[in-house]
């Protein structure tokens, strides 16, 4: 889900440059038009270091797990052409000792990457709004803030592929509702860290006494009544009212409840990036530009859409092709934890209870 989201946020950059036929004006390579060098001081080049390497090592994170999986498939494969296209694919790959310990190094040395890089990637994103001048973006909650909300939005999202594809393709044996429960336990958690910062800006925006700033969420965004106040109360309720139904067991556990919180986190988090973006610049320092209120025009709307369908078609292309979730770690905790192992200890506990507690020991031990 990350690699294609990043694949779809890539393509905006392009975009919004108007002439997309000038990117390659962007590129720093020696040339006969001036000084033509990438401005380092910018904070969108920090944007591209940091989105590129995200890209990277996530790309390298989801292959490298696919591997053994992918192995899986070309030694069951039934048609040369696909034996020879998954063996392309997994490398060789035999499942000796000496494999999976260099699999294993590897997935470590890239989840202790991960972590520091989602919180670096999505802090310098939001230090493209904090490091301007302008009432509204000019704060420095907004690293936590934009970290915290990534996790929530992630999250949210997982769950409405997840769900989808749990039902889709019969996974409920290896998706559990426990899986589930858990994944909504952590939106209900950095829901509230959202619910928290937003709550933290309105403060300090009053505290801090600048005019312009405490004008911005007094009357752009927390005013019910100015043109764009509804998408404030919309994202509030979305982000930080909604996800508290988690705290019930009984709604954490339930699929349906669970699959319509995902779309409506997704939308208050959509509306997020409106208000802190249309909120902040609709009413600038000149009251005599007041009147230009934004709406998205049919361009826009196509290259949002748009990026519906990459996404999904990738998706959909990775969920055809690709195993879906990583065959290997359930094989290699499936002894332990499968329905069939639970069943077998049930019995063996009715039986005799003193078997059991030897199987649990000797388990420990291993």
């Amino acid at each position: 889900m990350t690699i294609f989201a990043v694949m779809c946020a890539g393509q905006f950059p392009i975009w919004h440059m108007g002439r997309v036929w000038m990117a390659f004006f962007v590129m720093p390579y020696p040339n006969t038009r001036g000084p033509l060098w990438v401005n380092f001081n910018s904070p969108l080049l920090w944007d591209v270091f940091a989105i590129s390497t995200y890209f990277t090592v996530s790309l390298l994170f989801w292959y490298s797990g696919l591997i053994p999986d992918l192995a899986t498939v070309r030694d069951r494969a039934k048609t040369k052409f696909r034996k020879m296209m998954y063996g392309v694919a997994s490398f060789g790959w035999t499942g000796s000792t000496k494999h999976w310990q260099r699999h294993e190094s590897l997935s470590l040395v890239l989840a202790g990457l991960s972590t520091p890089l989602v919180l670096s990637v999505h802090t310098i994103v939001s230090f493209d709004f904090a490091t301007s001048v302008i009432p509204g973006w000019h704060t420095t909650i907004f690293p936590p803030y934009f970290v915290a909300g990534a996790i929530f939005s992630g999250f949210a999202m997982v769950q409405t592929l997840l769900i989808v594809v749990r039902k889709v393709m019969n996974l409920q044996d290896y998706i559990t509702i426990g899986h589930i429960e858990a994944m909504n336990k952590v939106i209900v958690l950095t829901g509230s860290i959202v619910g928290c910062a937003y709550l933290t800006e309105l403060f300090i925006a009053w505290y801090g006494q600048n005019p312009y700033e405490w004008y911005a969420f007094k009357e752009n965004r927390a005013n019910i009544f100015s043109p764009y106040g509804w998408s404030y109360w919309l994202m509030m309720f979305c982000n930080v009212v909604s996800p508290q139904l988690f705290w019930s067991r009984k709604l954490r556990r339930n699929i349906a409840v669970t699959f319509f919180m995902s779309i409506i986190v997704n939308i208050g988090m959509w509306y997020e990036r409106f208000v802190i973006i249309v909120t902040s610049i609709y009413r600038d320092f000149l009251p005599s530009s007041w009147s230009n209120y934004y709406s998205p025009t049919i361009w826009e709307i196509g290259f949002y859409l748009g990026t519906f369908g990459l996404f999904f078609t990738c998706f959909f292309l990775f969920a055809k092709y690709m195993p879906v979730i990583a065959v290997a770690e359930i094989k290699s905790i499936l002894k332990t934890s499968g329905e069939n192992y639970k069943v077998k200890m049930t019995d063996i506990e009715k039986a005799d209870p003193e078997k059991f507690y030897q199987e649990e020991v000797d388990h420990a031990h291993h």
